[in-house]
C-alpha cells in the first residue's frame, strides 16, 4: 500500500472522528431534551424612559 494511500485513510478516520466527537459533545439534545421544544417566556413590558 502506498504512503499516500494510507495517508488518506487515516485523514478520513481522523476527520469522522472529529466530526463525530462534535456531535456527540455539542449536540444540545443528546439528553432528550430538544431546544426547539422550549417555551418562549412572555415578554414583559418595560417601563418607559423619560
Amino acid at each position: 500500500m502506498r504512503i499516500e494511500k494510507v495517508e488518506q485513510v487515516a485523514a478520513l478516520i481522523i476527520t469522522a472522528g472529529l466530526v463525530l466527537g462534535n456531535f456527540v459533545m455539542f449536540t444540545p439534545w443528546r439528553n432528550d431534551l430538544d431546544p426547539r421544544n422550549r417555551q418562549v417566556a412572555p415578554l414583559q413590558a418595560q417601563p418607559d424612559r423619560p
